[in-house]
């Protein structure tokens, strides 16, 4: 299995300021980080909505995040950050990104190579595509305003011990 998407939503208005967070679900496995849209209400449900990766003309824009950690205290159910994939039929969190919004992903959360000053769109599969200029008509267009690099490794001659990655930090600043 490739390494998933690493995401970070402190910097939310949805995680600072109540702004809504839904409940939504989708057909096929979802990383982490990955933008789209909620569709109509999902079959046999009252409160959760289909999800679908990309933009849609009128449709809010929402991030897919879900806990990467659960409480199993027999550890089988936990995932590794950079192993965490939203499974097929999950009910899973969505929070809405307004402009001024910032969230952290790791490279595999872009299409094209991340740099600060780059300006970023949502492609058609949810990953932010990198580009030099901003996007004319694009439902959502962010910039990469900083990168930092987060976790640690230790290296052996057995084996290598934690992770580290660089994470880019992406400002939305402007919705259609």
């Amino acid at each position: 299995m490739a390494v998933q998407t690493v995401c970070e939503t402190t910097n939310l208005r949805a995680t600072h300021y109540a702004a809504r967070i839904f409940d939504c679900i989708c057909d096929v496995d979802v990383d982490n980080g990955t933008f789209g849209y909620m569709d109509e209400l999902a079959e046999g449900y009252s409160h959760v909505y289909n999800f679908k990766a990309g933009t849609k003309e009128g449709k809010q824009v929402v991030i897919a995040h879900n806990p990467e950690w659960t409480e199993d205290t027999s550890n089988r159910l936990n995932q590794r950050k950079d192993k965490f994939f939203i499974p097929a039929g999950t009910v899973f969190r969505a929070f809405v990104i307004d402009e001024m919004d910032e969230v952290a992903l790791s490279e595999q959360g872009f299409s094209g190579t991340p740099e600060v000053g780059k300006y970023v769109t949502i492609d058609d599969n949810g990953k932010l595509a990198v580009a030099d200029e901003a996007a004319e008509g694009a439902v959502m267009v962010g910039k990469i305003m900083r990168q930092r690099r987060v976790g640690s490794t230790l290296v052996t001659p057995l084996r290598d011990y934690g992770y580290a990655r660089m994470m880019y930090e992406v400002k939305a600043e402007s919705l259609a």
